[in-house]
């Protein structure tokens, strides 16, 4: 990573004031155990996914053909007088409302009765056709098990046009024995609905596969070597909403993230997909701590190569970087460096990193030479220990990032705006801010806590139906 990198050569670059020094070879420091550490926090993301109701639409009608019901007989399965046949005459309709999909089904009835005056009268029938609108409403949940699931009853149905058969001098109204014959036949319909849905949306599925995925380490990086690493906690979902044209899931996550910089990063020990939490409100906000990480053999590779054989000058004087070696005790960052030239020797200095995220700024606080060093200071007399020149070093070892954040921002949204993965699904989002939190020395490496604010939803373009 850029920004590791720089700051490998900041750290670095406080070692050209060892020029008032003589030729020394100081024992290692010691230190006391760490008052800063690196305390990782869990990233929240909000990813409402969005599934367009054209897509259910679609998938009703196909599984649902014209024709709903059918009786061509007076006699049966009943003696009523009156045949049947009831189609659908335009495509079933999706809309949403709350936590409900509303289902509008267009209908188009033929019936044929038969009308008798008397005994020895002749028989007379009679033909029409009438529409009405049927409605039905699902209840749509997602379980904690991840299933999806709908729950579908019967919302009404509209006459467009009175149902009614004359016969002879007599307008016979048949309403409520179509009624009868269509509160019926919902109810088969409501089953049938309910059945492709539920069948056709194997939501677990992709979210199990998801959260595999999410636990291998992917490079993200290959000419640094950098790779992201995800240890999920939970999902958790707020209740199903929507609009004209979708389906919106609150779906989110709660995980830690880290960038590794280096070999592959040993992938995590797996985690089963937890239960699903249920939540009171979603949102598509997302709040990211990104944890990345810089190997002290690493760095020390990446410190040679940079500064490895450099002469520097101070006045007059000159000396040489021949070997360096970055290393950390406690929450202080060490500095080893053998120098020849002017000044034979080598020596150690100390401090804390300190990351100003309001100006980009990358500095040191409690900057100082390790006790070995400063004991061997104080008995030669340096003017190097003059508090003055301490203040004036701190001071110059301030350096400005902002052009590689603000480009670092940059990058990132337009990552955001407009992301497809295959057929599959479109990220669509925005950064809101993203800076450094601080940079810690932790164990065999240093620690980078990038957070990241902003917004982003994600729509299924391709539920496998």
């Amino acid at each position: 990573m850029r920004i590791c990198s720089a700051i490998l050569s900041i750290i670095l670059a406080s070692s050209l004031f060892f020029l008032g020094c003589k030729s020394v070879k100081p024992a290692e420091p010691e230190y006391a155990a760490s008052k800063k550490v690196f305390v990782r926090e869990l990233s929240v993301i909000n990813l409402p996914v969005e599934i367009p109701l054209k897509t259910l639409e679609d998938q009703v009608n196909k599984k649902m053909g014209n024709l709903i019901y059918e009786d061509q007989s007076y006699t049966s399965p009943s003696v009523d007088d009156l045949k049947l046949i009831v189609l659908k005459k335009r495509p079933i309709t999706v809309g949403i409302s709350g936590t409900d999909l509303l289902f509008t089904i267009p209908l188009n009835i033929w019936g044929k009765g038969r009308w008798e005056a008397c005994s020895f009268c002749p028989t007379v029938e009679k033909e029409t056709s009438f529409d009405v609108d049927v409605y039905l409403k699902s209840k749509v949940e997602i379980q904690k098990d991840y299933q999806f699931r709908v729950t579908t009853s019967s919302g009404g149905f509209e006459w467009k046009s009175k149902p009614v058969i004359s016969l002879g001098p007599l307008n016979i109204p048949i309403d409520r024995l179509i009624e009868g014959v269509l509160d019926k036949q919902i109810g088969a319909v409501t089953k049938e609905i309910d059945k492709q849905i539920n069948g056709a949306v194997n939501l677990r599925s992709q979210v199990e596969d998801i959260w595999k995925l999410a636990q291998e380490p992917i490079l993200l990086d290959d000419s640094t070597k950098t790779w992201i690493r995800i240890d999920p906690e939970r999902l958790f979902m707020a209740p199903v909403t929507g609009n004209k044209t979708l389906i919106r899931i609150p779906l989110g996550i709660e995980a830690y993230i880290e960038t590794v910089t280096g070999t592959k990063p040993a992938p995590l020990k797996l985690k089963p997909l937890p239960e699903l939490k249920q939540i009171a409100k979603g949102s598509n906000s997302f709040v990211v701590q990104v944890r990345s990480q810089l190997g002290f053999e690493e760095a020390t590779r990446i410190a040679t190569s940079q500064l490895g054989g450099q002469e520097f000058a101070y006045g007059k004087k000159k000396i040489k970087a021949e070997a360096i070696r970055i290393y950390g005790k406690g929450d202080r960052a060490f500095i080893h460096l053998i120098f020849s030239g002017s000044l034979k020797g080598e020596l150690f200095l100390s401090g804390i990193p300190s990351y100003n995220s309001e100006t980009d700024e990358f500095s040191f606080t409690e900057l100082d030479y390790d006790i070995n060093s400063k004991n061997l200071l104080v008995k030669t007399g340096s003017w190097l220990l003059n508090s003055t020149f301490r203040n004036m070093l701190q001071e110059k070892l301030k350096f400005s990032f902002k052009p590689e954040m603000d480009q670092l921002r940059k990058s990132m949204r337009e990552s955001l705006k407009n992301y497809t993965y295959k057929d599959l699904f479109t990220l669509k989002g925005e950064l809101g801010k993203m800076n450094v939190q601080d940079v810690y020395v932790t164990g065999n490496q240093f620690d980078m806590a990038l957070l990241l604010r902003g917004t982003a939803n994600l729509k299924i373009n391709n539920l496998g139906f």
